[in-house]
């Protein structure tokens, strides 16, 4: 095997080592990848990653690891960059150092063996709330029809994971601009396929915020030509020279991207491996249970692997992920027929589920669709006592319910509002029912 291409690999601007592919000489084009940490970071730096402790031995893989390919673009934005970097949209190591340098979190990657990590700005800090942009009467410069072009001219370098279309921006006076680095929001316009999604997002992410979630800052911010975009204002940054380390689910579960989905999956076994990745913390397994059960309270049934992450201070040489990232990409699909699947979620509820011959609990065959006796025994197979499972199904219900009934509404048109509210009161009255 001989070395085909390399890249370096950075935390917080600090060099951390090097990413390495080798390649097969012969007509089978075989492919192996080894990362090894620097020898001066190893005396003072954090793990990479949670499968990566500091170690001073290499690390090998047959193929290029789930950490790696989960810091890549996906869907509209990763087809931008391979196409203005003339790379196969699958050739991840290229893309991962064509793209690299700007990612969310702690992590920068860049082409070839280098010593210091040039050109990446720094994000100005504090970064302004959303409550501040809307005072400011801030708007995102151009139009969602603009888009295409501000990813040719600005999506180079950097990699934001998720299919919709989103780019990264920086306040410059009371105008949102694309750019390539020191991006301070995630701007998202609304999807033909899914209009008013913008506001359908900041409903739920309210919603979740007001009965006790802990939410991204986000909110609605017009373009110039007066359509409405969500922005997220970025969670990662500490401060100017520090990030948090930040991995999702897919990568700590060791899943490649295009499986973040699978029906190989279940919230049951995604849960108790990221509870593992958090040290065993039954504080972090009940946020990710109740995360869990709120996406399905509001029809989000879009909660794949890469829709919840967990993150650990830089300054920890341990690689336990204490931390759940405040929630994010949190919507109903309620709305949207093509998208929705009513008496499903993104994979199953229970491992009784995973795979082809997986099958639904009991009480789903009975009802068709989930219910209380699907979550309380989803809380009681990751871990949690089973009275304080009911106990916290029933606080999260009423608190939704109590919210709802209050008159609790944000920007949205009647028509998407009133779905979503049918879908949610559902959802709760199916979080009461049991078997006889």
């Amino acid at each position: 095997m001989e070395i085909n291409r390399r890249a370096t690999v950075f935390i917080n601007n600090i060099r951390a080592g090097d990413l390495i592919e080798y390649r097969d000489e012969s007509l089978s084009g075989k492919e192996e990848y080894t990362f090894i940490y620097d020898e001066n970071y190893l005396t003072k730096g954090a793990p990479i990653g949670h499968h990566f402790p500091l170690r001073s031995e290499p690390f090998y893989f047959d193929i290029l690891p789930p950490f790696f390919t989960n810091l890549l673009s996906e869907g509209w934005l990763r087809q931008h960059q391979a196409d203005k970097s003339r790379l196969d949209k699958n050739d991840e190591f290229g893309l991962l150092c064509a793209n690299g340098k700007e990612l969310i979190g702690a992590v920068a990657i860049v082409a070839g063996k280098v010593s210091n990590l040039t050109d990446r700005q720094s994000i100005d800090v504090p970064i302004p709330d959303s409550k501040t942009l809307n005072q400011r009467e801030v708007t995102i410069v151009g139009s969602p029809a603009n888009f295409n072009d501000y990813a040719v001219d600005h999506a180079n370098g950097q990699s934001i994971s998720g299919v919709q279309r989103k780019l990264l921006m920086k306040l410059e006076g009371n105008k949102l601009i694309p750019t390539v680095s020191g991006g301070q929001y995630i701007v998202k316009p609304a999807p033909e396929a899914a209009p008013f999604l913008p506001e359908n997002e900041f409903f739920i992410m309210q919603l979740a915020k007001k009965i006790g979630f802990d939410v991204a800052d986000c909110g609605l911010i017009p373009f110039e030509s007066g359509e409405l975009a969500y922005i997220t204002k970025r969670f990662d940054v500490i401060d100017k020279q520090q990030r948090y380390l930040i991995e999702d689910g897919a990568s700590l579960c060791q899943v490649h991207p295009k499986h973040k989905d699978s029906d190989a999956l279940s919230y049951e076994n995604v849960l108790i491996k990221l509870t593992r990745c958090a040290g065993n913390s039954k504080a972090v397994t009940l946020k990710l249970f109740l995360h869990v059960v709120f996406s399905h309270i509001v029809g989000n049934n879009d909660l794949h692997l890469k829709n919840f992450s967990m993150q650990r201070k830089p300054n920890k040489n341990n690689n336990i992920m204490d931390l759940v990232t405040p929630m994010y990409d949190m919507f109903s699909l309620a709305p949207y027929p093509v998208f929705d699947r009513a008496c499903f979620m993104s994979f199953g509820v229970l491992a009784i589920e995973e795979g082809e011959e997986g099958d639904f609990s009991d009480a789903y065959n009975i009802f068709g669709f989930y219910t209380k006796e699907d979550f309380v025994q989803l809380g009681v197979n990751i871990g949690l006592p089973k009275s304080m499972v009911e106990k916290q199904l029933q606080a999260l219900k009423v608190k939704v319910l109590k919210v709802i009934d209050g008159g609790f509404r944000t920007q949205l048109p009647d028509h998407i509002y009133d779905v979503i509210i049918k879908r949610i009161r559902e959802r709760c009255r199916t979080l009461e029912l049991t078997l006889p």
